[in-house]
């Protein structure tokens, strides 16, 4: 709880001085902290450094005021507190890509890294949010207000895959391509990592549908990052809003709703290279789970243990996503690595382990499940429970859907029975594969 305070209050002292140089140990002691633990706060909360952290900052501002006002480079950069033009001009290009000339003369958007508050929600969960006090500002200015929120599909996958500066550069890619296509850059906002709104206004619905689609419609477009072609596929939602009826406070929640009413429209299909069915996942919409069915096992021994093993050769993930009971579907494919899944016997979890074009290990899944079942020679069966534990190839542990998993003894998905399970399912998972990498 002292780390969300403290946090909370450098974040506002970067805010209140964001005009001047700005130095670790100013925004330390204005915190009552030590700068080094202020900044292995930093690292472990954002993934990148306190420094980090105020240049970004800084530089969304710059942005602004670039495309605001008819001021030189040079004039915003001394505002904002950079020696230099030259200086400033760096820091830029290292936010977006680009110089801050060829960024004035093609953008609107500006809001890549808003300022940033920390909470605790309603499921106990520290979260990290977005500020959308501009777009309530916004909205407020018209009884009631068209908006498209878009979410990346598999932002957590490419942030394993290939690291937390490629999720930077996908959120970048996203929202460049929402501002092309539809022209509404100056109304555009991040209200999460992976998450986007548009503020249509007063335009009318069939008008938002026809520029959604439009963005959707590029799902099979991915982006180049070192060298690494990357899958950029978004789905959407569109919603009402009513001035009169949201507050500051609910209108993030407001957006999400829009999204997770979205995500429960959108189906996926895991097909082999050799046309052969292997996998699939279905949501239910009754439970809020997700059943999976893993075909063409067989019996085998992995890891010291037997269980049923599954090898994919090369995987075709067919997504279909519908916008609304009107609009046509929205279909596209992506291709995925060689991998294979292990069901040991007894255990609720099983573990994926993808493999490169050579057969070496990329890095290894487990997922904890529950209700397995044999259904045939051949086929199986289970629930899925949110938890994933991920090996990567440089040897990192990491756990993902906490507060997924949160969310869901919230919502009465799961029990707390469920919960406790899930937990110290996950924990002894994460002692295993410690004790294997020792």
């Amino acid at each position: 709880m002292n780390s969300f305070y403290i946090l909370n209050d450098a974040i506002r002292y970067v805010e209140d001085h964001i005009y001047e140089p700005i130095t670790p140990e100013d925004i330390a002691s204005a915190c009552n902290y030590s700068v080094s633990n202020l900044k292995y706060l930093f690292q472990k909360v954002f993934q990148y450094g306190m420094m980090d952290y105020v240049n970004k900052r800084k530089i969304t501002e710059a942005a602004g005021r670039l495309i605001q006002t008819e001021e030189t480079v040079g004039s915003v950069a001394y505002h904002y507190g950079y020696s230099s033009q030259e200086v400033f001009t760096r820091a830029f290009y290292k936010v977006w890509d680009e110089t801050p000339g060829t960024y004035r003369k093609n953008h609107q958007f500006y809001r890549f890294f808003p300022m940033q508050e920390f909470i605790y929600d309603s499921c106990k969960v520290f979260r990290r949010r977005f500020d959308l006090r501009p777009l309530f500002r916004e909205l407020k200015q018209t009884d009631s207000s068209i908006v498209a929120c878009f979410d990346i599909i598999g932002i957590r996958f490419i942030k394993t895959c290939f690291g937390r500066e490629a999720g930077d550069a996908a959120a970048l890619k996203a929202l460049q391509r929402i501002e092309s296509l539809t022209k509404r850059g100056g109304h555009l906002y991040r209200m999460a990592g992976d998450k986007f709104v548009v503020n249509f206004e007063s335009s009318d619905y069939e008008t938002v549908r026809c520029a959604v689609v439009e963005v959707l419609s590029c799902n099979t477009n991915p982006f180049l990052y070192k060298e690494n072609t990357i899958p950029l596929p978004m789905f959407a939602g569109i919603g009402d809003v009513s001035a009169k009826e949201n507050t500051e406070d609910n209108l993030f929640p407001f957006l999400d709703d829009i999204l997770k009413s979205a995500h429960k429209r959108l189906e996926r299909t895991f097909r082999g290279m050799d046309g052969c069915d292997y996998f699939k996942m279905v949501y239910e919409e009754n439970s809020g789970l997700y059943q999976g069915f893993a075909l063409n096992t067989w019996k085998g021994s992995r890891m010291g243990r037997t269980g049923l093993i599954s090898h994919v050769p090369g995987e075709e993930t067919q997504s279909v996503f519908r916008l609304d009971h009107e609009t046509s579907p929205v279909r596209w494919n992506t291709s995925g690595q060689e991998y294979e899944l292990f069901f040991p016997q007894g255990e609720f979890w099983y573990k994926k382990t993808v493999f490169d074009s050579l057969g070496n290990m990329v890095r290894e899944h487990y997922y904890i499940i529950r209700d397995l079942t044999c259904c045939d020679r051949s086929t199986v069966t289970f629930t899925l429970l949110f938890l994933e534990i991920v090996k990567t190839l440089e040897g990192k542990i990491l756990t993902l859907n906490e507060g997924e998993l949160k969310e869901a003894l919230h919502d009465g998905s799961i029990s707390k029975k469920d919960y406790h399970f899930i937990k110290s399912t996950g924990e002894s998972i994460r002692n295993m594969i410690e004790k294997k990498t020792e």
